[in-house]
């Protein structure tokens, strides 16, 4: 692989981290807001002349509440860029795709085939980082409905794929002078991973990334 200049590594890290405070604060006003209100309704409409109303209403806010602090101890878990290496790269994965727009028309698909191979902490956060890239520009280039990751171990590489529905019929279909996808080959090429772009028949997107072992 080579030396990773110490300055593309703290590049990586800190865009990580800008990420993983997109996703919390999206989480937090998405879902965490909407357990503390209704927490917030339940008490508000407390009648005290029925005193079993009382006590199913104070036990669903206590539930609520409750439920609402271990979410947020949780996604402060992933605030730092340091959880892909700490959880493993399938695991970062998983909570990744878990903050995709909720109003997609399909949940995004984890797939992982063999045995998980040892890679070098600098590989496995710039590979989880050109993952990350990969996702955010189906996402803003397309209103893409069905989006999957499959990883594959094979004995001399890593090899995922990033599957997207093509719905912009040909107008933001990815090619090598984008200045996206460029970016993402050349973060690339500081692991030795290779980048590979394919459309299918059925009106699929498929990038790939290569990384030999």
């Amino acid at each position: 692989m080579g030396i990773i200049h110490e300055h593309e590594m703290i590049k990586t890290k800190l865009e990580i981290h800008e990420q993983a405070q997109k996703n919390i604060i999206q989480e937090i006003h998405d879902n965490i807001g909407q357990i503390l209100s209704l927490a917030k309704l339940h008490l508000a409409t407390l009648d005290f002349t029925k005193p079993e109303e009382v006590a199913q209403k104070t036990f669903n806010s206590n539930q609520l509440l409750s439920k609402a602090i271990k979410d947020l101890r949780n996604l402060t878990k992933y605030l730092d860029a340091e959880h892909v290496n700490r959880i493993g790269l399938t695991r970062s994965l998983e909570y990744e795709l878990g903050f995709l727009p909720k109003e997609r028309k399909e949940e995004p698909v984890l797939m992982v085939d063999g045995g998980p191979k040892t890679l070098r902490q600098e590989e496995e956060l710039i590979l989880f980082r050109i993952i990350q890239e990969v996702i955010a520009w189906f996402i803003k280039k397309s209103n893409t409905s069905r989006l999957s990751v499959i990883m594959q171990y094979q004995p001399a590489s890593v090899l995922i794929s990033i599957r997207a529905a093509d719905t912009t019929d040909g107008k933001e279909k990815p090619d090598d002078k984008d200045p996206g996808i460029n970016q993402i080959r050349e973060r690339s090429l500081i692991i030795g991973a290779g980048l590979q772009i394919d459309h299918t028949n059925n009106h699929e997107t498929i990038i790939s990334i290569d990384l030999p072992l």
